[in-house]
């Protein structure tokens, strides 16, 4: 065996071949410090003395322990583990003491020049109680300086001790790239890609779920599946989910766990099958009620994910009502009897999973880790076959074996020996929980430092909540994880993490927009009890309570702590824990629960998810302007909150955001100097003086009918932003057209970092939003008349036409070579539009609404649309001829029209045929006026029209009593007055369903 081969098995497979330079201990604290310890030497004087001899010698230290830290990994050696957590817990007590010691000096120096004014200039500036804090402090930080110079001594010693040196010389040569790097993501990780081997078994859940018996077809159904987990019922249940969840009136994907919060899971429930409006009662059996009556009358599909236990299906069941209406149920579960009873004890209609053949296994296997062609290199046959057949048909440990493999620079015989040799043999014989681990901690084992802390830090959310992206990736920024150079974007850093916990398998994808992003995703069960509790505890990374535990063995000291307390009211933290070292805290629960947050004076992360009974309460959040550290707040609630009147001492405050009605809010909050991301509830007015916000990256909402016309200006000062999300009335009035015409002719030409821009109506919810109609909306003549240049780095621009719609497609539209995802309406559309849209080389989705029929057939040719995969088209007819050769990789088509009296098939779409990797077709049919038989006889046309496309896999047609679109119905239209134009006021019956989607 060669010398590298002996350092991987002593080591573990992290230390062969990881991808990544030189890292830090876990999560990067220590990387802080000597900077920080710069900053206390900078004060010169006021230092105690002996202090500012004792720095150096510490910083010198912590460099070495850094340099030392870098070239280890922990791999299965439990000396190297041990005295790296040695060393982080070290590094926060340092970091927690040089901030308390900075915003100490700095309150008492605040108190020193307050006293010099008051005290009379002979009194003795011995009795002053600022002196005496003063020299508190300076006693203070000498004992604690000594404290760290021993610590960090000790820590070198210990390394000299363990022996570690040997190990750190064959770690340091195993690196070659980067450890930022996102040159090794592969495929983009929202990519559509069904595990192989399912095929049947959807297909037999689905004939289960849609087939009619000859007698009482019209009742409910309940459909379960049931086997083993990582065994692909979560794969299924969501393919199915979004496969024929269109063919219900209301739909909803709910997740159980084995300590469920009903609660939280009716809240879910509701607001998918009930978009727009949130509960007057937030009771459980008020939730409950709700559901039942919305649903009593309609034709609904909920699946209700991962069941493991009787009594919360029981409960669950209660909500959903038995009528006749052809509804359908689909549950998962491992456990049978669970599965027969939610199927009212019918075998027939319990679907149990059995493991991949052997066929499918090894296909499965090649093509996760050689990509599309799956040609596996002769030499690697063999042991390939043997690593397939101990992975046991269980699509869960074959794809994370292969994305350990995959995720290797090269081929080297030695990394797929080691993992051969890792894999036991539980998984050939029986699927157990031990065996699924020993795959797990091999992955979790493989991952840089820097990776293990972003998966452990998902400890903090319970196994049912979905995790949105953009809130996990600025909590990671917040934490210290994620360290960037000079031109690096930490947030394009810490995306990348998380698609690599993607491709790693450890987190899955949940929410996934048309351009193939994840936005949000959940962690498997398995991977959170397996790896990510167990390391948490190792660690102490993570340290989790939930409320039905009676006593609790806690760290010494705890520095992130999730308290999952849901439905019940009378849950407390534990009375045996020191609060004051707490970095983050979780909570979810009953707002009276909640522990004041005073107690957790040094937290840099505060996630806060609590509710009341009905929405009417006020809750006073103001002390969180005492947490000095506080980088990121997002605070989630049905009440209304009291926030704080000064938020100025927030200093280091990067994310805010709150999903919850606020009183006011505090009016310094556009002074805040760090302030990157905020996200406020529409209808909220932000204080004037916005434009002195120009840190900003993010915002939304911003409400363009309830702030001022002076902070609709000041948007043009906050040059940095990225991502701006507007909202509005459809209410329309002169002063609102005025900052519509003013934002859209002059502010948006200035932004020239934007990124992504939406503009939609004000809505209780923004999340799957349906067909509205009797709104008004602007009409905007002739495109942004007034823009003298479109942002170049624009890559989402959405624009409901409830607000506005343009004349014509704007010829500016043509400048945005980066622009990814169009969403906007128009008044007509003609080639010239067709060609300005079809020139834009990156646009992959596009959803177009023309208010009136096009006067010719729009052709859509074999040049132009080069990467687009998801069109939807919303028109009172769909006048569409595809050529051969059109929009070779669109793979989602939408259509929205009329029925007519007239003769269908002259204005049905031509060409569908020709789009060769369509894969899913949906048509709403609408028309008021028309009858019934008018709008099934235009369902037949459409029918006709795609049946020619042989490789289309999903066909869904739906008829509905609704105009879609308008024609030139002048009863509906009034003048306003615009900048340069006087266009009319128009109605407008979309808004796009996936506006939005997700936030």
């Amino acid at each position: 065996m060669s010398k590298q081969s002996v350092a991987c098995v002593l080591l573990g497979l992290g230390e062969i071949s990881s991808m990544e330079a030189p890292t830090s201990p876990l999560d990067g604290a220590i990387l802080k410090l000597p900077g920080k310890l710069d900053r206390l030497l900078r004060r010169g004087c006021t230092l105690p003395k002996g202090v500012a001899d004792e720095i150096p010698l510490i910083k010198h230290d912590l460099e070495k322990i850094i340099a030392i830290s870098s070239n280890l990994e922990d791999g299965h050696a439990t000396m190297v583990r041990c005295w790296r957590k040695e060393v982080r817990e070290l590094s926060y007590d340092m970091e927690d003491f040089v901030d308390q010691y900075e915003h100490a000096t700095a309150v008492t120096c605040a108190r020193s020049i307050h006293g010099r004014k008051i005290t009379q200039p002979r009194k003795s500036k011995l009795t002053l109680p600022w002196l005496r804090e003063k020299l508190r402090q300076r006693l203070w930080m000498a004992n604690k300086i000594r404290e760290f110079s021993l610590r960090t001594q000790e820590a070198l010693e210990r390394h000299s001790l363990y022996n570690l040196d040997a190990i750190a010389g064959f770690a340091s040569t195993s690196r070659c790239t980067d450890a930022y790097s996102t040159s090794w993501s592969s495929t983009p990780s929202g990519e559509e890609k069904a595990y192989v081997g399912t095929g049947a078994a959807m297909e037999k859940v689905e004939e289960l779920l849609m087939m009619m018996h000859d007698h009482g077809h019209q009742k409910l159904k309940v459909v379960s599946i049931v086997g083993f987990g990582g065994i692909g019922k979560t794969t299924i249940a969501m393919e199915l989910y979004r496969k024929l969840g269109q063919q219900f009136e209301c739909r909803a994907f709910v997740r159980t766990s084995q300590k469920p919060d009903m609660r939280r899971i009716f809240i879910s429930m509701l607001s998918q099958v009930r978009p727009h409006k949130p509960p007057d009662n937030w009771t459980v059996h008020c939730l409950i009620s709700t559901i039942k009556t919305h649903l009593q009358d309609k034709r609904y599909l909920i699946i209700v994910e991962d069941l493991c236990a009787t009594s919360t299906w029981d409960i669950v069941k209660w909500a959903l009502p038995d009528s006749n209406c052809c509804s359908r149920i689909l549950t998962t579960t491992e456990i049978e009897d669970l599965a027969l009873q939610s199927c009212d004890h019918d075998p027939n209609y319990v679907y149990k999973m059995q493991p991949l053949g052997e066929a499918d296994s090894r296909k499965l296997f090649f093509s996760s880790v050689f990509g599309p062609q799956h040609k596996c290199p002769p030499e690697l046959r063999e042991i390939s076959y043997n690593i397939i057949s101990k992975c046991g048909g269980l699509p869960l440990a074959i794809v994370t074996v292969a994305s350990i493999l995959s995720s290797q620079p090269g081929i080297h015989q030695d990394q797929w020996d080691y993992v051969n040799k890792a894999i036991g043999y539980s998984l050939l014989t029986n699927p157990t929980w031990e065996g699924m681990k020993q795959v797990l901690d091999l992955s979790y084992n493989n991952l840089p430092q820097h990776l293990k802390a972003c998966i452990l830090y998902t400890g903090l959310y319970q196994e049912d909540i979905i995790i949105w992206k953009d809130d996990l990736v600025n909590q990671w920024i917040a934490e210290g994880f994620i360290q960037a150079t000079e031109g690096q974007d930490k947030k394009e850093i810490a995306r990348s993490f998380f698609d690599r916990l993607i491709s790693a398998k450890l987190i899955f994808p949940v929410d996934i927009n048309r351009n193939g992003e994840v936005l949000s995703c959940m962690v498997h069960r398995m991977v959170l009890n397996l790896v990510v509790r167990n390391k948490s505890i190792e660690e102490n990374f993570v340290t989790a309570i939930h409320h039905s535990q009676a006593t609790t063995t806690l760290a010494d000291k705890v520095r992130r702590l999730s308290l999952q307390f849901g439905n019940t009211e009378d849950a407390i933290s534990p009375t045996n824990m020191r609060l004051s070292h707490v970095r983050t805290l979780a909570f979810w629960g009953v707002f009276k629960c909640l522990p004041s947050v005073v107690q957790f004076r040094l937290l840099q992360v505060l996630i806060l998810h609590f509710w009341g009974d009905n929405d009417s309460i006020s809750f006073d959040i103001t002390k969180i302007s005492e947490l000095f550290r506080l980088r990121y707040l997002k605070v989630t609630s049905n009440v209304t909150l009291e926030l704080c009147t000064q938020m100025r001492g927030l200093k280091y405050l990067e994310t805010l955001t709150i999903d919850a009605r606020v009183s006011a809010v505090p009016s310094d909050i556009v002074h805040l100097p760090g302030l990157l991301h905020l996200r406020l509830p529409a209808e909220t007015n932000l204080p004037n003086g916005i434009g002195h916000m120009t840190s900003l990256r993010t915002l939304g909402y911003f409400d363009l009918s309830s702030n001022s016309i002076e902070n609709v200006q000041s948007l043009s000062m906050l040059t940095n932003l990225e991502d701006l999300q507007l909202t509005c009335s459809t209410l329309q009035t002169q002063n609102l057209n005025n900052k519509i015409q003013l934002l859209l002719n002059t502010i948006l030409g200035r932004l020239s970092n934007l990124k992504s821009l939406t503009l939609v109506p004000r809505t209780s919810s923004y999340a799957k939003c349906i067909d509205d109609t009797g709104a008004t909306c602007m009409a905007i003549s002739g495109g942004f008349s007034g823009l003298s240049s479109a942002p170049a780095l624009l890559q989402s621009l959405e624009v409901s036409p409830r607000i506005c719609i343009f004349f014509c497609t704007p010829k500016w539209m043509g400048q945005l070579r980066k622009l990814c995802v169009l969403k906007f309406g128009v008044r007509k559309l003609d080639m010239d539009g067709v060609h300005v849209l079809s020139r834009l080389p990156a646009l992959a989705v596009l959803s177009l609404y023309v208010q009136t029929k096009p006067a010719v057939r729009i052709v859509i040719g074999k040049t132009g649309f080069p990467v687009i995969k998801y069109f939807k088209f919303k028109c009172c007819e769909p006048c569409l001829e595809f050529k051969e050769g059109a929009m070779p990789n669109l793979r989602d088509l939408r259509l929205a029209f009329n029925a007519c009296n007239d003769d269908q098939q002259s204005t049905m779409p031509v060409g569908i045929e020709y789009l060769s990797e369509l894969k899913e077709v949906s048509a709403k049919i609408g028309g008021a006026g028309p009858e019934e038989s008018h709008r099934r006889a235009a369902e037949l046309a459409f029918r006709d029209a795609i049946r020619v496309h042989a490789r289309c896999q999903r066909v869904n047609v739906q008829c509905v009593k609704q105009i879609i679109g308008d024609t030139d119905d002048q009863s509906r239209i009034s003048s306003i007055t615009a900048v340069e134009h006087s266009p009319a006021l128009e109605t407008s019956r979309n808004r796009d369903d996936s506006i939005l989607r997700g936030r």
